[in-house]
């Protein structure tokens, strides 16, 4: 860092997860939820687990971290209340066939 450069004191009102392949099982299910737990300990109002396998958004929020919300392909997503009136196109989030091959 540049002296004099400032740093954001506290948690984001959003965290987005991006799984990588080793982020699944039982384990992994397990540390990711220690994640969300302290993302929201933190002040953290939703917290996005995006899953590259199942393609889907999962969209926790820290009044309900239990019960997230999905977001599928062909949808949009939002991050309320967070980043209010912001969305997105789930299918931007995934490769297409053409772009894995």
């Amino acid at each position: 860092p540049s002296p004099g450069m400032k740093f954001y004191e506290g948690a984001p009102v959003l965290a987005i997860e991006v799984r990588s392949e080793n982020d699944y099982g039982s384990h992994a299910e397990r540390e990711l939820a220690q994640k969300r737990f302290d993302y929201f300990a933190a002040g953290a109002l939703v917290v996005w687990d995006v899953d590259l396998l199942a393609e889907v958004v999962r969209s926790y929020h820290a009044d309900d971290p239990d019960h997230p919300q999905l977001f599928y392909r062909g949808e949009y997503a939002h991050a309320e209340p967070a980043v209010p009136g912001w969305s997105m196109k789930v299918d931007d989030l995934f490769p297409t066939a053409d772009e894995i091959s």
